[in-house]
């Protein structure tokens, strides 16, 4: 009787495939651990950056509520308080008057006719700043209009808000128009 004899092929014989096949599934796990690495650092940025965005929209609103109390507390003093303006800056209601970066530094007498805009030079600063910003925050008070009517006086005011986040790249700017009534 006859036995089958199994024959292992000779190193002469291999071709080398499995060697070829697997540098291929090496090259490509690599590319594929390559694009995800970038992907996951990318993603990182983006919330970095809209985290950064969003400390300082919160430090602009921030400043607009003590602009608010400034003037709620008869605290507005145009001419003798810096950031305080009556009347209005000519500019003040265009967009491109504020959003120019933070300006040079000037005399606090040209603040009201120097474009663009001096936050160094022309606004005030909030009391409290929120500890991730990379400066604190500021505000401009501009008093647009009061008129009289039947004893009571409406004074409307425009506050510009200024932040920064983490760093000077991340800046919000926010206006809003704010209108008082006194009765005698």
């Amino acid at each position: 009787m006859k036995t089958a004899v199994s024959r292992i092929p000779s190193p002469r014989r291999q071709q080398g495939m499995v060697l070829l096949i697997g540098m291929i599934l090496l090259i490509i796990l690599t590319a594929v651990a390559a694009i995800g690495f970038r992907n996951v650092t990318m993603s990182e940025r983006m919330a970095g950056n809209a985290v950064d965005r969003n400390v300082s929209f919160q430090a602009s609103e921030s400043a607009g509520k003590e602009a608010l109390d400034v003037i709620e507390t008869g605290s507005f003093k145009p001419g003798t308080t810096t950031g305080h303006y009556d009347p209005p800056l000519p500019r003040g209601g265009d967009t491109a008057f504020w959003t120019q970066g933070e300006g040079a530094t000037v005399s606090p007498a040209a603040c009201a006719t120097t474009e663009p805009f001096s936050w160094k030079s022309c606004a005030a600063q909030v009391g409290t700043a929120y500890a991730n910003n990379a400066k604190p925050a500021q505000y401009v008070i501009e008093k647009v209009s009061s008129t009289s009517s039947g004893g009571s006086t409406t004074t409307v005011y425009r506050i510009t808000t200024r932040s920064t986040g983490g760093s000077d790249s991340s800046e919000v700017i926010l206006q809003t128009l704010y209108s008082k009534t006194t009765t005698p």
